[in-house]
């Protein structure tokens, strides 16, 4: 009963987390599941240290981590049964998964590496080798796929609240930088800017590495920044995010530079009517490939149909890539309320350059939201 009174005086939207984590336990026929990604202990804990790995049980909650983070831990996930390693990782952990009573555990296969599950089974071996036994029986680490990633689609209202701060910090950076964009200054430079505006108003690192990719190299959708200079006629391709409170946001913006080439003028207002299009189309009950065939149909009928070739986008959370993915063969997964996504059409023109729109929607009871604010116009994108 101990460890019950414990975890109980965890955050309600936690205890909430922990209640789907365990039926999804119950229906797997397991009795434990290890959390070995940053994401998925954070999510269950709010405790952001690394190098440290979780146990959910019917009643319990074990964190393992080392004394760089016994004090974080203490302050952030004071709740955990805490325990402080001294050696290596999978000795104290199989230690761990013998006091705890569970016999079938759980762990995300494409989240664990082989090794971490090899050195933990030989660290079990050992120990029934020398003897010593678990509380329970025979101890199974049993892989499964996308448990925790599947529970993480749908966000709660604390999650939405900190993803639209994570929003917002983002386009507070983009405007305070966005006055500032100059012909002959540098890819790299624009990015590093728009990383320390960022961080400077609160958040924590950025999403990923910021994108700035100026003519041609705005048509490699991840595009890596270099010394390339901006210049006069061409389009500049924006891709950021922030990560506040332990959420990301990922947006896109493309802009014109002068007298951008006629070609790139038209994909611009097509990709604009291309992302319209898909908004509207955002709803509960909606598939993931026919939200991804509104935005396409819009593009194949202005004729670039061969320049879109990713998926409209995917979902948002911890991570920046998270499910639900909205792709051409996305299956037929329905959206629903309380996922959120990004919708993302684009059109990359090789040799000539590409244009990206890129917003985070919120998907509601009766239709969506649009979380991000930035004009998408290609007026208001436009600088002499």
């Amino acid at each position: 009963m101990q460890g019950k009174a414990i975890v109980s005086r965890a955050k309600a939207y936690l205890l909430a987390r922990h209640q789907a984590v365990r039926a999804a336990m119950e229906q797997l026929n397991l009795n434990g599941m290890l959390l070995t990604t940053p994401a998925d202990l954070s999510y269950l804990t709010d405790f952001t240290g690394d190098d440290s790995i979780g146990l959910i049980t019917a009643d319990r909650f074990y964190l393992v981590t080392d004394f760089r983070y016994r004090e974080q831990a203490t302050s952030e996930a004071s709740w955990t049964e805490l325990h402080v390693r001294d050696g290596d990782m999978a000795d104290t952990l199989s230690k761990v998964l013998m006091a705890s009573n569970a016999e079938r555990i759980g762990f995300e296969a494409n989240g664990a590496t082989v090794g971490q599950i090899k050195a933990v089974e030989r660290a079990l071996a050992a120990a029934a080798k020398s003897g010593k036994k678990s509380t329970g029986g025979a101890i199974e680490l049993v892989p499964v796929e996308d448990v925790m990633l599947t529970l993480r689609k749908v966000k709660d209202d604390h999650e939405i609240a900190l993803i639209r701060k994570s929003v917002a910090t983002a386009e507070e950076a983009y405007n305070a930088v966005r006055g500032e964009i100059k012909v002959g200054q540098t890819e790299s430079y624009l990015a590093a800017l728009l990383d320390f505006e960022m961080r400077c108003r609160g958040a924590s690192a950025s999403s990923f590495s910021t994108i700035v990719a100026s003519g041609g190299h705005s048509a490699l959708p991840h595009y890596r920044p270099a010394e390339k200079l901006v210049q006069k006629d061409n389009v500049l391709l924006v891709d950021w995010g922030a990560i506040v409170g332990g959420y990301a946001s990922d947006l896109t913006r493309t802009l014109a530079i002068g007298n951008i080439p006629r070609k790139l003028k038209e994909a611009y207002k097509t990709v604009v009517e291309a992302q319209k299009a898909a908004i509207a189309f955002l709803r509960p009950g909606v598939t993931t490939m026919t939200a991804d065939r509104a935005a396409r149909d819009v593009i194949e009928k202005a004729g670039f149909g061969d320049y879109f070739g990713h998926g409209l986008g995917h979902g948002l959370g911890r991570q920046i890539h998270e499910l639900p993915s909205m792709r051409q063969t996305g299956g037929d997964e329905e959206l629903r309320p309380g996922m959120v996504v990004t919708v993302e059409p684009g059109i990359y023109i090789p040799g000539e350059g590409g244009v990206r729109i890129e917003d985070d929607v919120l998907i509601t009871h009766s239709g969506c939201e649009v979380l991000s604010t930035l004009d998408r116009s290609y007026e208001a994108n436009h600088i002499e």
